[in-house]
This record gives structure tokens, C-alpha cells and sequence, in this order.
């Protein structure tokens, strides 16, 4: 945005970084004015439901010392999260998004870590101003006196007692003991692929991303729970009016707010097995949801993100430079740009009632700043994916189509998996397309 020289809405000589913010976001001290951080605000950004929001967590920080301005969308985009100067909130919705799931985020944590907390921070509907609020709970009666009760015990009860003490403690030994065998069995057993081997090369933490699809709750529904819906041609919040299901059962229950603490199952089990063939070749990651910023995090970490191109829409500008496509509904690959010989779609076959071939795909890309990698797996079933990534025989196969091609350092890839059913036959590679490195 060319031009602009305040970042508040009404003026102002501009507004002042987070105090004190340390690598990772670990908060030391933060303070705005004169006025100190109360005690539950600081219990908030070191809790763990913030552990591993590194993004959000600098957000509610920014919105604390700001929260007597009236800050901007461009003044969060540009000083929170680090977008640049050309930031507009006209075409870029990162600002509403993120204060969503910062929204989201505080619901979650006063649900389960801060029940008890008689001062909350709040971000309400349709604003991004965090307000403190203050909640009255019940007074808990009081604790009845303590009763002797060991002078009534009989010895047949003592005496069990005593046992169910010794039955315990063997237990816990052998808990302890299997655990220590378990995690000795979990030491490296195999030296890193060359397709691993080169994704870790730049030593760079790693994190297994899973999406968050766009869930839709109602809770102000009046019935028992809120009321939980996902339109799966919906994959931003910021559209749900168009979608006419939400539309429709917004008329009925009123204003719907985002949900994106779900992830996929079929994803999770393949993010799970790839994350545990990692180990075993001695290289470390984390797993994250997609509602954790990955475009910011990619920054400094390595990502593998794992779903579809519709749940992994975070990664949009990434998945732009591909030439391989999954289409909706996950049927069909598209290719943008067919070399001779090649076919414009590779589509899903269904040879009978059980058994089908599904293509995927994987793109290797380069982060942002080049210091890092992304690597993308979009299918239906994620799985199968991830199967042919970690056995001997699906890594000779794309090592040989891509020397054949070559061997370029970012690139993407159909691979099609021939499902008998819900288990898989067998992988292959069918097309790989080089991915020039952005200038």
C-alpha cells in the first residue's frame, strides 16, 4: 500500500513493538505504559495451548500493548505478523484469519487449561480488540473435616490393602522396564534415503503439517451442544457466504464462527507413520496443524504438509508453482504443462467393484528465504503416499524417473496407487516435472 504513513486508523506517530520477545516467541516481559502485565496474562502466553503457536502467541501479545488503539488491519499485518509494506487488507485476508484463530484459540484454552481463571481475554465477533473480562464462579462448599477412618478398617481389609500396594509397585517395575525397552528399540535402525537424506540436509527443524478443514459451529444453537457442519467445497472461512448449507442453517441459529481444531483421520494415521520411519532413520520432526501459520513457520523450518489442495489452501502461493495438480474431488491429476507424449489428465481407473488407481501427487519446493524445503503430498489417500516415500522399491522408482529427468532439485511428481479396497497393491511413478527455482 503505497502512500500510507499511519498504521493506526486514527493517526498517530505509529505503534510499538512487543517487548522483550525471544526466539520461538517465548515472552519474557511485556508491558504497555505504566501499566504492569497482570500475573494471568503471562500465565496465558506460557501455557500450553500457546506452547506451539508461535504465531498467535505474538499476535494476543501485539493486541495486549495495543489495546487502547485503535490499530489497524495493515498495523497487525505489518508489525505482528511480518508481512511487508505493500500489505492490503482489500486482497489479503491473513489478518481476519489469524484473529479467528487466536479467537478460537483463547476458547480452547479457557475450556481446559484456564476453566478456573476469573479474568479472561477476550476477542469479540467481528473486531480484533482483545478486552478482559471478568468471570464469577461458583463458591465450591466447604471441605468436610477430615474423618479417622484407619481404626475401622478389619485385617482382612488392611491386609488386601496391602497387597493391592505390592501388585502397584510390581507393576510399575515392569511398566518401567518395558518402557526402557521399548525406547531402546526406538534408536535408528537405517541410515537416512537419499530423497531423506538431501530434505534434511540443510539441518533445519522439520515440522509434519496436517490440515485443519474448515468447520462451521453455531454456538448460540440452543441446543444441547454447539452444532458442528463443513461444506466441503468451502475451504475459507472468509467464504462461507458462499455456501449455501451455512447459509441456510444460519438463518436458523444465528452468526457462525470458525472451528479449526479437527484434522483428517487419513491424513493423521499417514502423517503418524511417516513421522515414526523418520525416527527410525534418525531425523527429528514435529507434527503441527495447518492453523498454526505454516506460511510463517516455513520461514525457518523445514514443512511437509500432507492432504489435499483444498485442505492445505494455506499453502496456495506454494502449490501455485506446481505444473501437477490434484483437481477437486480428488480424482483426477491435472498436468499444466504436458511434454510430448504426456497426457493432459491422469484420472482414477476403477478396474472393478474394490479395486481402483488413484493418482497423487508430491512437489519438493523451496521455502521463502531459500534456507529451507517444502515437500507437499496431495491425494485421497495420503497414505498410500507416504508408503511408497518410505519402502526401498518406491524410492528406486521415483530415484530412476528422476535421474531420468535430470535430477533436478525441486520438482513435482504423479504417483498412482492401486487400491484393492482399503488396502493398497502397489505405487509408481508415472510423470515428473522439473520446478525452477524462483529468482
Amino acid at each position: 500500500m503505497a502512500g500510507v504513513t499511519s498504521k493506526t486508523q486514527s493517526g498517530g506517530s505509529g505503534l510499538s513493538q512487543p517487548k522483550e520477545i525471544v526466539e520461538r516467541g517465548l515472552i519474557l516481559s511485556v508491558a504497555s505504559g505504566e501499566q504492569s502485565t497482570p500475573a494471568s496474562f503471562e500465565i496465558l502466553i506460557r501455557s500450553k495451548t500457546f506452547g506451539l503457536a508461535a504465531t498467535l502467541r505474538t499476535l494476543l501479545v501485539y493486541l495486549w500493548e495495543h489495546r487502547q488503539e485503535p490499530v489497524s488491519e495493515y498495523a497487525i499485518a505489518v508489525e505482528a505478523l511480518g508481512r511487508t509494506e505493500n500489505f492490503d487488507p482489500k486482497f489479503d485476508a491473513t489478518v481476519r484469519v489469524q484473529v479467528a484463530r487466536l479467537r478460537q484459540r483463547l476458547q480452547r484454552y479457557y475450556e481446559a487449561e484456564g476453566q478456573d481463571c476469573a479474568e479472561r481475554f477476550v476477542i469479540p465477533l467481528g473486531s480484533h480488540e482483545l478486552r478482559v473480562e471478568k468471570v464469577q464462579h461458583p463458591v465450591c462448599p466447604p471441605t468436610p473435616p477430615n474423618v479417622e477412618i484407619g481404626s475401622r478398617l478389619s485385617p482382612v481389609t488392611r491386609t488386601l490393602g496391602l497387597l493391592c500396594v505390592v501388585l502397584f509397585v510390581i507393576s510399575a517395575g515392569l511398566g518401567i522396564a518395558l518402557y526402557r525397552e521399548r525406547g531402546m528399540s526406538r534408536r535408528p535402525i537405517q541410515a537416512p534415503t537419499r530423497l531423506w537424506g538431501s530434505f534434511f540436509a540443510n539441518g533445519r527443524p522439520t515440522r509434519i503439517v496436517l490440515p485443519s478443514p474448515v468447520f462451521v459451529s453455531f454456538p448460540h444453537s440452543g441446543a444441547s451442544g454447539a452444532i458442528m457442519m463443513r461444506d466441503t467445497n468451502l475451504n475459507d472461512f472468509l467464504s462461507i457466504a458462499a455456501s449455501p448449507a451455512v447459509t441456510a442453517v444460519h438463518r436458523i441459529f444465528g452468526e457462525p464462527a470458525l472451528a479449526d481444531n479437527y484434522t483428517v483421520t487419513s491424513d493423521t494415521f499417514a502423517a503418524v507413520q511417516l513421522a515414526r520411519y523418520l525416527e527410525r532413520c534418525g531425523l527429528e520432526t514435529t507434527l503441527h496443524s495447518s492453523s498454526e501459520a505454516p506460511l510463517a513457520a516455513l520461514d525457518n523450518e523445514n514443512m511437509i504438509a500432507i492432504g489435499t489442495r483444498g485442505t492445505l489452501n494455506d499453502l496456495k502461493p506454494y502449490l501455485d508453482q506446481t505444473t501437477l495438480r490434484l483437481l477437486p474431488r480428488d480424482f483426477d491429476v491435472e498436468n499444466q504443462a504436458p511434454r510430448p507424449g504426456e497426457p493432459k489428465r491422469i484420472r482414477m481407473a476403477q478396474e472393478s467393484s474394490a479395486r481402483r488407481i488413484w493418482p497423487g501427487t508430491m512437489a519438493i519446493l523451496p521455502g521463502r528465504t531459500g534456507r529451507t524445503h517444502l515437500m507437499v503430498l496431495t491425494a485421497r489417500h495420503t497414505s498410500s503416499l507416504v508408503d511408497f516415500l518410505t519402502s526401498a522399491t518406491g524410492q528406486d522408482q521415483l530415484e530412476h524417473i528422476w535421474k531420468a529427468r535430470g535430477a533436478p532439485e525441486y520438482y513435482d511428481v504423479v504417483i498412482n496407487a492401486e487400491i484393492n479396497g482399503a488396502n493398497l497393491v502397489r505405487c509408481w511413478p508415472v510423470i515428473l516435472h522439473r520446478i525452477p527455482q524462483r529468482p
